[in-house]
């Protein structure tokens, strides 16, 4: 790969880049008499790990950013965007296995569904109109994932909801925002959070016995 090239990373790509000594794969030879537990060694290319790193850093800003809707309703020291997309890609993690879908893809959208706000930050549906906002999440989000084609497919096939596993993450979504409010009500009071119950959109079964055992 040239100066300035693209490399596609994905986990198959960064797999075959990565590189262990041979004692480490045979466990014991004579350059290492002494039996070890297996310890990886991440040979990446500088031109990927800076990207793998910037990837990280930018997730890691998830951390800082507050979600607005909750501070607009009055709730103290709301939630991050990263505590969201947690409790998010762990009830995909649920209910892909449950349902027995794709749970691997369900967890990387849920992961990955958020991340453009590490650099446009949490816009609500009161500063911008959604298709000026998603304008923008796919200009990041191109940026972001340069490289990393297997996330930026994935993140697309999430917000076209292109299959049934996209479908029910972006259901999800909606249903942790329900969970985060019913536990910000008994705090707050259910009336200041009322828009936040949005029980219309939740379609699945599964998802729906959920929210009806709240």
């Amino acid at each position: 790969m040239g100066c300035g090239g693209s490399q596609a990373v994905n986990g198959a790509g960064l797999r075959t880049l990565w590189r262990r000594p041979s004692w480490v794969r045979n466990g014991i030879s004579h350059e290492n008499p002494t039996p070890r537990m297996p310890t990886y060694f991440y040979m990446l290319p500088f031109s990927i790990m800076h990207k793998v790193l910037r990837l990280l850093q930018h997730a890691g800003k998830l951390k800082e950013i507050e979600r607005k809707g909750w501070k607009r309703a009055g709730v103290e020291k709301p939630e991050s965007v990263a505590c969201h997309s947690y409790r998010v890609a762990f009830l995909a993690m649920l209910a892909g296995d449950i349902l027995g879908l794709d749970t691997e893809k369900m967890i990387k959208m849920a992961l990955l569904h958020d991340l453009a706000e590490a650099i446009i930050g949490d816009i609500t549906p009161y500063e911008m109109e959604r298709e000026e906002k998603e304008g923008k999440e796919e200009k990041v989000m191109k940026e972001l994932l340069d490289g990393f084609d297997e996330y930026y497919r994935l993140w697309r096939e999430y917000m076209e909801g292109k299959s049934e596993e996209a479908k029910i993450v972006q259901e999800i979504d909606k249903l942790e925002m329900i969970l985060q409010a019913y536990e910000y009500a008994g705090v707050y009071g259910k009336e200041k959070l009322m828009e936040f119950f949005e029980e219309e959109n939740i379609k699945h079964p599964m998802l729906v016995s959920i929210l009806k055992s709240l």
